[in-house]
């Protein structure tokens, strides 16, 4: 019981009821919140349907829209009652109902035991963030949001523009340095508990009910002041488009997700029976730990090439990048300007490589990188390095080392 699970449902109960016994049977107690716009007949069948598993719970219901503050309140509802009922649990992990598990349940408890003080979540300043929706970045943490971006969008536009025209600007609750990504993480007891039992709590509430977005933001941030070791990444793999809308996985997409190194994906389409039946009762169909691992560098990747570049006035001067397990750094050596370093966290689990690259060139290919994680394939420090954009190979790009 080292994993509880936070399941946040809304529609296709059917899957989800067959997700959460997947968890179930592996040990994993699991907390749910069904959104409050589902009507009570379908709620109150969801839950006699699950009610013969005795480590499941529910909690009390929110409206769920999305850029709203329901999604926050839900999740932490449901950590706390994860928390409290179930105090063997280590790491919670914040799932949906439309998530789909991909590798056994056992190696996520194996990596997680040896990580035990480690927090999952992407977590990035605005400054880092390239993917932000509607020009929207330092601002959604500054402006007040009372519209509903998706009914209202036209009030929404006009009220926020009314704001920029008369200056207007909140003030951000003292210590607190925002932070954005995807809201799904896997978070330690200590750094959940601490962030739900803040005496500030009810400060960093009031002011993140006012955020646009605030489930992309609110744990991003606080899990800031308190986790002892950050992978600014997720566990769960999921693909958006230009708008922020998350893509839907179907059948065909079978073999893309068996080369995935993540633990979970979402959004699995309700009706993609090949692929719940190969990675929910097929145990061959699961990926395993022997599945090939590529370097997956996140997508702030670009953002670290750049500022450890600019202490040389030489754009053409190597970038060296050094790789270790689960953890690159990038770093330049200028003599005429001092040295910089920058660390990013991966997933790599070969030897240790270091290989130097031209920084101009490697900028231009790291820019072409929108919102996948950028896959390098290393051979060796001499060879040439193959690159392209999550598992689409329309596009392979190939850049050539440098000696450093």
């Amino acid at each position: 019981m080292s994993v509880g699970i936070i399941m946040l449902v809304h529609t296709a109960f059917d899957r989800a009821e067959q997700v959460a016994r997947h968890w179930a049977a592996a040990g994993c107690p699991v907390v749910f919140h069904v959104d409050k716009n589902v009507r009570d007949d379908v709620y109150l069948d969801f839950v006699e349907s699950m009610s013969d598993l005795p480590y499941t719970r529910f909690v009390k219901r929110h409206r769920c829209e999305w850029g709203t503050w329901g999604l926050v309140a839900a999740t932490q509802a449901a950590a706390q009652t994860l928390l409290d009922d179930f105090p063997d649990v280590r790491h919670v992990y914040l799932t949906s109902g439309a998530c789909l598990p991909l590798r056994p349940v056992q190696e996520l408890f194996d990596y997680l035991d040896e990580r035990p003080h480690t927090d999952f979540i992407e977590s990035a300043t605005t400054a880092d963030v390239p993917w932000t929706v509607g020009g929207l970045d330092r601002e959604r943490f500054l402006l007040r949001f009372p519209f509903s971006w998706r009914r209202q969008r036209l009030l929404f536009d006009i009220y926020v523009k009314f704001q920029r025209a008369i200056g207007f600007k909140r003030t951000i609750p003292n210590g607190v340095v925002p932070h954005m990504g995807s809201q799904w993480w896997c978070l330690t007891r200590q750094t959940l508990s601490a962030i739900l039992e803040d005496p500030e709590r009810k400060t960093y509430d009031r002011f993140f009910r006012k955020v646009w977005i605030p489930d992309e933001s609110y744990f991003q941030t606080l899990s800031r002041l308190y986790s002892r070791q950050i992978e600014s990444r997720s566990l769960t793999l999921s693909k958006f488009d230009y708008q922020g809308k998350p893509h839907m996985f179907y059948d065909d997409h079978l073999q893309l997700l068996r080369r995935s190194d993540c633990f979970v994906a979402r959004k699995i389409w309700p009706f993609a029976n090949r692929l719940y039946e190969a990675f929910l009762t097929d145990p061959d169909g699961a990926m395993k730990r022997t599945e090939p691992n590529p370097g997956k560098i996140d997508r702030i990747f670009a953002k670290a090439v750049d500022r450890v570049a600019t202490v040389s006035s030489e754009r053409s001067r190597a970038v060296k990048l050094q790789l270790d397990e689960d953890r690159l750094v990038l770093s330049v050596n200028a003599p005429d300007a001092g040295n910089a370093e920058e660390e990013l966290a991966v997933a790599y689990g070969d030897d240790k490589l270091e290989i130097g690259f031209n920084a101009k060139y490697l900028l231009e290919i790291a820019s072409q990188v929108d919102r996948e994680n950028a896959v390098f394939l290393f051979n060796s420090a001499g060879d040439p390095t193959l690159m392209r954009e999550g598992d689409d190979t329309s596009a392979v790009y190939v850049v050539m080392p440098m000696r450093v």
